[in-house]
């Protein structure tokens, strides 16, 4: 069950952010190191990242802002 502070950022938006760099599915996925099944599942609002694996995906889909805001959050090895 989502939360409303995880139904804010819709998985819609990740996608968009994703496709406005023109970057495939499986292309952003090998890149951030998500398995390209969960990512497509999270764009489906089906399934969740791990704050380290949404972290990854905003640095790869240029979302300078989330990455920011994420950053402290990360374990000291992941950041």
């Amino acid at each position: 069950m989502q939360t409303d502070s995880t139904s804010t950022l819709n998985s819609p938006s990740l996608r968009a952010a994703r496709e406005a760099k023109g970057m495939s599915l499986r292309t952003a996925a090998h890149l951030s190191g998500i398995d390209p099944g969960h990512l497509s599942k999270v764009e489906r609002g089906e399934k969740q990242l791990s704050i380290e694996a949404l972290y990854r995906l905003a640095v790869v889909v240029d979302l300078d802002e989330l990455a920011s805001h994420l950053k402290p959050l990360l374990p000291k090895a992941a950041a």
